[in-house]
């Protein structure tokens, strides 16, 4: 969590074989994170899934780990597609019922149809 403190302002572009993949832009105690492409993100989850390519329970207790320790500091970290906010983590989060879904309410599922579209 270090490196979130640390981070104050500013962004910067992952290109991968010369297309952009990942937009990152930081703002006071806001993180914005933009996958633009699709595998790319599938690429993370596979890592993640320890290989395994499925998202998986464990994943989500991971996840929650995470925006909990995230909401306890007053950080909130947005995760998009192509420009559209399908996640937000942490402090910023106003769950409705995805809170019955991750059983926290640091997490709230902006879109859940394209969440389950980049995830699958």
């Amino acid at each position: 969590m270090w490196l979130v403190q640390a981070l104050k302002s500013g962004g910067v572009s992952l290109f991968t074989a010369g297309a952009k993949t990942l937009q990152l832009k930081v703002e006071k105690k806001r993180i914005d994170i933009d996958m633009l492409d699709k595998d790319f993100l599938k690429d993370i989850l596979r890592v993640g899934a320890e290989g395994k390519g499925q998202f998986t329970l464990g994943n989500i207790a991971k996840i929650r780990g995470i925006a909990e320790e995230l909401e306890k500091d007053g950080f909130t970290v947005t995760i998009s597609h192509k420009g559209s906010i399908v996640i937000t983590l942490g402090y910023g989060a106003m769950p409705t019922l995805s809170q019955v879904i991750t059983g926290t309410n640091a997490i709230e599922i902006n879109n859940l149809s394209q969440l389950i579209r980049l995830v699958a």
